[in-house]
């Protein structure tokens, strides 16, 4: 939680709030809570109360004492739009984020923000530009103190044309796609929402996902008008929103589940076709297993199709033609090249 990370995607992770619970399969192993839940109890430890979502205000004003430009992964421990944070305590979120974009004293950084809870965050937004601005700026008056301290915050931002501000354009903002559940699900609450990238991570990725609907190239105008409904917007009316980022990693930890390569192919392939940078993150604990990564009886084998199902106990001759073999060598050993090489597009403007 710190101006380093991990995180093959980001340079740094913010953590105005920490704590969450689980609302979907993806959440099931979630590295977050096992981390943290190692600690309950612990008196005087940071995550003395486990995995409760608790606020951290002494947070807040972490990346403005930032100066280098860093793509900082928005609550890597939380999701912003939990039911028990406050709308005034994500005003104040949003207040640093637009900091950064409009003072010139701060860090020039770029926030990815991810989150599970797109009916909140579609909802949240609706409030529209004028008066989220308003209440961003408002929500810091009296703790981001201006080099003019005669002048408050929200005076200062009140002076910018809102185009120039809406939607922030130091800004992604994602949802998490384990399944095609979840994309079906997510991904058209996301395209309600206004942002200037918009991304899908992909992790831990549990299933095929076809994202075909919702993959269109930047500036390509549809010829067609929407009969899905699929933005949430008239029948009669043409969109052109789209993707701009997809990320996709296996699962890691313990209780890791495997994934299908061609899972991960599908969603490269569907990428590419549309021009989508697509960022490859990790294989997980899991990978395909040839002569050369495990050996027998030392590596823990899963047999799987492209459907998931388990077909340990298949048969050989029976075996469908889309199994594979897959051996636990653990995420160090798996690494993160796929089709012999790494995959790190970034989309224009996400990337610090």
């Amino acid at each position: 939680m710190s101006d380093k990370t991990g995180i093959e995607w980001a340079d740094a992770t913010w953590n105005p709030i920490t704590g969450c619970t689980k609302v979907s399969e993806g959440c099931r192993n979630c590295y977050a809570k096992s981390f943290a839940e190692r600690f309950e109890g612990t008196p005087g430890h940071y995550f003395e109360s486990g995995f409760k979502v608790t606020l951290r205000p002494e947070k807040l004003m972490q990346p403005i004492r930032w100066k280098k430009p860093r793509r900082i992964f928005v609550n890597s421990m939380s999701d912003l739009f939990h039911q028990e944070v406050s709308q005034t305590y994500i005003d104040q979120v949003f207040g640093i984020m637009l900091a950064s974009h409009m003072l010139e004293r701060v860090g020039k950084h770029t926030y990815m923000l991810l989150t599970k809870r797109p009916e909140r965050m579609r909802e949240y937004f609706s409030a529209g530009p004028e008066r989220l601005l308003e209440r961003w700026s408002k929500s810091l008056d009296g703790i981001l103190i201006m080099e003019d301290g005669d002048v408050f915050y929200s005076e200062y931002i009140a002076g910018w044309p809102i185009e120039e501000m809406w939607p922030l354009p130091n800004l992604s903002i994602g949802v998490s796609v384990e399944n095609q559940r979840a994309a079906d699900s997510r991904i058209p609450l996301l395209l309600q929402t206004p942002a200037a990238i918009r991304f899908l991570s992909c992790e831990p990725l549990l299933g095929s996902v076809d994202l075909s609907k919702w993959l269109m190239t930047p500036g390509w105008a549809p010829s067609y008008y929407d009969p899905d409904n699929i933005h949430g917007h008239p029948n009669a009316e043409p969109t052109n929103e789209h993707i701009n980022w997809c990320t996709v990693g296996g699962e890691s930890g313990s209780k890791a589940r495997p994934m299908h390569p061609w899972w991960v192919q599908e969603l490269r392939d569907q990428c590419q076709a549309a021009a989508v940078p697509f960022f490859f993150k990790q294989w997980g604990e899991w990978e395909e297993a040839t002569c050369g990564n495990y050996e027998v009886g030392k590596h823990q084998l899963h047999v799987m199709d492209r459907s998931g199902n388990d077909h340990m106990k298949t048969p050989h001759e029976m075996l469908p033609p889309d199994t594979v073999l897959l051996a636990r060598i653990g995420k160090k050993a798996a690494g993160r090249e796929l089709d012999g090489r790494t995959w790190d597009e970034f989309p224009e403007g996400a990337k610090a």
